[in-house]
């Protein structure tokens, strides 16, 4: 993987934490949103993930 690529994919899963991090703050716990939030969380985790183990095993 090209480190353009790999810094692309690690700043757009740092967009979607932050972003969903900022909007669980305001969203009630019992509403869609609130779920929605932490379902972006969890798939930015795994693109950080994912970008990691992929320059890990390209080295």
């Amino acid at each position: 993987m090209s480190p353009e690529i790999g810094k692309a994919a690690t700043r757009i899963a740092m967009f979607l934490i932050v972003g969903a991090l900022l909007a669980l703050w305001w969203a009630p716990r019992d509403s869609a949103e609130f779920v929605v939030s932490v379902l972006v969380i969890l798939i930015g985790l795994i693109l950080l993930g994912l970008v990691a183990l992929v320059a890990r095993w390209a080295r």
